[in-house]
């Protein structure tokens, strides 16, 4: 007996379609009040309402007032996660904040010699990373962040350089060997503009995004103006200095993205006050929304029949699950098959052709 064969495939989950991702230079070198008393610390808090960023990387957290970090979660983006065990140069760190769990965040380069990139010194800080579950992507993703060295001065220009060189380094020797598969991003102030590089440049983005790392140069800009630039709202924008610089399957998912200014806002949101940007730091804040990279993914790929047997066939990534269910009806459906747990790229499933004939349909299992 023939099965009349009818597949309807989705996810049973929705939240993971797109993410959010913001990077922000809070400017906290001198703060001696981190509290979310501290009005600079509540137009970063309010800011933080408003746009409700999945995932957020901060450069410039005072280091001896990291301990006022939960709190500012708890006020601002209260059931969120938090890792702030980054690398310091003794009074600034940065630290990453997400809405899905980090299974993991870990200082690298922490002060390390940059001789060996052509520069007699260390390393200013560090590179930051958290390594965060998002719902129904089942490869993780790493998220960092690193803060180069400022400063207009050739041995500063040459210690960013290193620096840049010594991130490039990590990744296609330490990071890509391991996690070439894997979801990442670079995110941070990196001290110097791509498109107006200063007299005396040694490239320190060039270095950083390229076809070695897999990282990719993006240009975002405020929907209003224009402008790429992010520093300095306090004065003038004359610069760029705040980066995300995505690998190349989150580069070819991004949705949007953009610098982003309060003082433009109008009429200004009731959550907000008009010079929020100004009040929380000197640089703007910089917002990418991603595509889930993986949706594509969850599709029929073929339907075959032959010997008694229906083959079923889908692109799938491992560790991901699904449940195969059947009704005659449309309306009332029965499992199949339960917990079936991707092992490869391509997953299939069979069953006999001699059952009464009936529909199909195939869902993700959280």
């Amino acid at each position: 007996m023939g099965v009349l064969l009818c597949l309807f495939v989705f996810s049973s989950t929705s939240s993971s379609q797109a993410f959010s991702l913001l990077t922000y230079n809070a400017s906290g070198n001198g703060a001696t009040d981190w509290s979310t008393n501290a009005p600079q610390v509540q137009a970063i808090g309010r800011q933080m309402l408003y746009l409700q960023p999945d995932i957020v990387t901060f450069n410039e957290i005072p280091f001896t007032n990291t301990y006022h970090m939960p709190s500012f979660v708890k006020a601002y983006l209260p059931g969120y996660f938090l890792a702030t065990n980054s690398g310091t140069d003794g009074y600034l760190r940065s630290v990453i904040i997400s809405r899905f769990p980090i299974a993991r965040s870990q200082k690298w380069l922490d002060g390390v010699s940059l001789s060996a990139f052509g520069y007699s010194g260390t390393y200013t800080r560090d590179l930051f990373e958290a390594e965060i579950n998002l719902p129904d992507l089942a490869r993780p993703l790493h998220v960092f962040t690193t803060h180069l060295k400022s400063g207009s001065d050739s041995a500063s220009a040459a210690r960013r350089a290193a620096e840049a060189s010594a991130v490039s380094n990590f990744f296609v020797n330490t990071f890509l060997p391991a996690n070439g598969g894997n979801l990442y991003v670079l995110t941070g102030d990196l001290n110097e503009d791509v498109n107006r590089p200063p007299a005396g440049s040694q490239q320190p983005i060039a270095r950083l995004a390229n076809s070695l790392t897999g990282l990719r140069q993006t240009t975002p800009v405020n929907r209003f103006t224009g402008s790429d630039r992010t520093l300095s709202i306090r004065g003038s924008l004359t610069v760029r200095f705040d980066y995300i610089l995505p690998n190349g399957a989150l580069f070819s998912n991004i949705v949007s993205s953009e610098v982003f200014r309060t003082d433009l806002l109008n009429p200004t949101p009731p959550q907000l006050q008009k010079l929020d940007d100004k009040t929380a730091s000197d640089h703007l804040p910089v917002l990418m929304v991603f595509q889930h990279p993986d949706d594509h993914l969850f599709k029929i790929r073929s339907v075959q029949a032959s010997n008694q047997w229906v083959t079923l066939q889908w692109p799938s990534a491992v560790g991901w699950r699904y449940r195969v269910e059947g009704s005659t009806n449309l309306s009332s459906w029965n499992s199949l098959a339960d917990g079936l747990t991707a092992t490869s790229p391509d997953f299939s499933w069979n069953i006999r052709m001699d059952r009464p004939p009936q529909f199909f349909r195939i869902r993700r299992e959280p």
